[in-house]
């Protein structure tokens, strides 16, 4: 039933990623449950994507995108309108497919399930499964170990159904070869230039056009309000690395929480599969009843010595059946109810009655049993103390954080007091502007915008203690202030000379470019025109001036020479030749035509998946609200 997955390893990679994400960003219980909540900003079937779900998502993907790119980002680039409604889209999507995934009842066996989470990094020390470490992550994040791998078999169905509907895009063949063509068609060029800058020198610009360029552009010489801090951090990791937990304590904590590291009792069996739909009828379940008592029988006769032999021979469970039928260990929630029920009410080695489930008629050997059992201590307790230094940590951060904003508040001339009390270093940061790009902590638009407040630039007080996210409180206060300005004519005319020159210099230049083109085209005339080195480059080349490539790969030249020109990045005018252009011969068994096509076929997969998503919008009703959209998170 699962063999999409158990045979791809890379597929379970993917789903890894994704499942680490949901299980992160939105909870257990975020797909399938709604909020009941009259300010939920979506709709989709009878559940609601609430404010609380569509905020922490949307905070956790601007994390993602500023850590991707090193931090360089302003916050407020990060909550644009198209920003939000992207989230909620995603959200929606999720939910969609989630729904669609229940309704089918997608089942994830016990096997496969212990395969994707022994593969999860977050649960791994040293390379490989620790439960130990799988205990703590689930624990930090405030789950129970059924309640992560219920959402985890969630997860993985979803996934398996997303994998069918893009699995089934195919991509021609030739289609694919004329575009790996295209991409690989080499032109010989050669490129000769007309200097803007040479030009420039002979350009006059005068007084008038200097005010008229100035007026017409004053919003680019506007210089933004800008602020120098000093500022206190109070990070709560610095507590947590001060807790030492009491060894006495751990233990207690074991004793008395016995339930959380009791595991179930769990079964191994192996079964045939006679498939037969649940609304199958009279004749269609006479026939496969018949089958499996006859398959049965041989079992019995053989007293189950050849189980796996039939099960390979005669199971139509591609996922098991190459493996004898073997099921692996599960618990006994894992399987759907008649087959559960039959499994556990059997000893070691019996073979069962013939059972029928919502997938067809099953014949089950149990196995193997491993009875219910309580983790030893010493297995648990390094698991129990990070989860004791943890609680401590969160109580004592509390504690300071509410004295630190207590402190910074009650005394709002110096940051003095609260350094002394907490042991913190006032430290410094250079000019930040509102609006402008800064490091850590004042990426932050409540903190940045707290320093722009009366309290902070006129009466000179320490702001409020703000929370920038990842356990950290900080306060700051202004010691210096430059309101915002538009710098004068004067000190800017050089800049605005020198840009009008180089304007002036590349029209020049780009009409001399043309005429020099013209007599090139029609040939016999000497043209005073140095082209450089013959070059050959392909569409894929970087090494041009990206409007220069552009020009040479717009053209389908029918013969040899061609001349063109183009305005070039640094304003010269770019005059090019184009000598020959030569697509390759591309055999069937290429490897670049394979990775060309299963890039397509991604192409075509996308286009599947969103048409899927669209039907599904129609399946199951979809409201949006968009006044909800824009009052939250902006």
């Amino acid at each position: 039933m699962f063999d999409a997955i158990r045979s791809n390893r890379r597929i379970v990679q993917v789903i890894l990623g994704l499942i680490v994400v949901t299980f992160a960003f939105f909870g257990v219980e975020s797909y399938l449950s709604g909020i009941g909540n009259d300010t939920s900003l979506a709709t989709v079937g009878d559940s609601k994507i609430g404010p609380a779900e569509f905020e922490n998502a949307l905070r956790r993907q601007q994390d993602q995108i500023r850590a991707q790119a090193g931090g360089e980002i302003d916050i407020a680039q990060l909550n644009t309108p198209a920003i939000r409604q992207a989230v909620l889209e995603g959200l929606v999507n999720q939910r969609l497919l989630a729904l669609y995934a229940a309704d089918a009842r997608l089942a994830v066996s016990p096997e496969q399930l212990r395969d994707v989470i022994g593969s999860i990094d977050e649960f791994k020390r040293d390379g490989a499964f620790s439960r130990a470490q799988y205990e703590q992550v689930l624990r930090s994040q405030g789950m129970s170990e059924p309640a992560f791998e219920a959402q985890l078999r969630r997860d993985v169905a979803f996934q398996q159904l997303t994998t069918a509907v893009s699995s089934s895009a195919i991509a021609p063949t030739a289609t694919a070869r004329s575009l790996l063509q295209l991409q690989l068609e080499e032109r010989s060029i050669a490129l000769a230039r007309v200097s803007a800058e040479e030009l420039a020198d002979s350009v006059t610009v005068t007084d008038d056009e200097v005010a008229q360029y100035y007026e017409a552009n004053k919003a680019a010489f506007k210089l933004p309000a800008r602020v120098k801090v000093s500022y206190l951090v109070l990070d709560r990791d610095s507590f947590t690395r001060s807790i030492e937990v009491d060894p006495a304590k751990v233990r207690q904590w074991y004793d008395e929480h016995q339930d959380r590291y009791r595991r179930p009792e769990e079964r191994r069996a192996s079964h045939v599969l006679i498939e037969l739909p649940a609304d199958a009828d009279e004749a269609a379940v006479s026939e496969a009843t018949a089958k499996a008592e006859a398959l049965l029988k041989e079992i019995r006769d053989a007293k189950g010595d050849n189980f796996a032999e039939v099960a390979k021979r005669d199971s139509q469970d591609p996922g098991s059946a190459q493996s004898g039928g073997d099921l692996g260990f599960f618990t006994a929630d894992a399987m759907v109810a008649p087959f559960s029920e039959a499994v556990f009410s059997m000893t070691e080695g019996d073979i069962s009655e013939i059972v029928r489930s919502d997938f067809g008629l099953h014949i089950i050997q149990v196995t193997g049993v491993r009875p219910e059992q309580v983790r030893p201590f010493d297995e648990v307790k390094d698991a129990i103390e990070s989860e004791l230094r943890e609680q401590e940590s969160q109580r004592a951060f509390a504690h300071a954080a509410e004295t630190f904003s207590n402190v910074v508040y009650e005394q709002p001339d110096s940051l003095e007091p609260a350094a002394t009390e907490f042991k913190l270093e006032i430290q410094h940061a250079d000019w930040i502007s509102r609006d402008g790009v800064a490091e850590s902590p004042f990426d932050n638009r409540r903190l940045v915008g707290a320093l722009f407040e009366a309290d902070a630039l006129e009466r000179k007080l320490n702001t409020e203690a703000v929370d920038v996210g990842n356990g950290r409180l900080v306060s700051a206060r202004v010691e210096a202030f430059e309101p915002e300005r538009t710098e004068a004519v004067g000190d800017v005319r050089e800049e605005i000379v020198a840009r009008l020159k180089l304007e002036a210099a590349s029209r020049e230049a780009a009409k001399a470019g043309e005429a020099l083109i013209e007599k090139l085209r029609a040939g016999g005339e000497a043209v005073d025109l140095e082209f450089g080195e013959v070059q050959t480059v392909t569409r894929a080349s970087t090494e041009l001036d990206p409007s220069v490539h552009r020009a040479l790969f717009s053209l389908v030249p029918e013969s040899f020479p061609v001349y063109g020109g183009v305005v070039a990045m640094d304003n010269d005018y770019v005059v090019y030749r184009i000598d020959s252009a030569k697509k390759p011969e591309i055999a069937d068994e290429d490897p670049r035509l394979v990775a060309v096509k299963g890039q397509y076929e991604r192409v075509l997969a996308e286009r599947d998946l969103t048409a899927f998503l669209a039907e599904l919008r129609r399946k199951y009703k979809v409201e949006i609200n968009r006044a909800a959209l824009q009052s939250v998170a902006s």
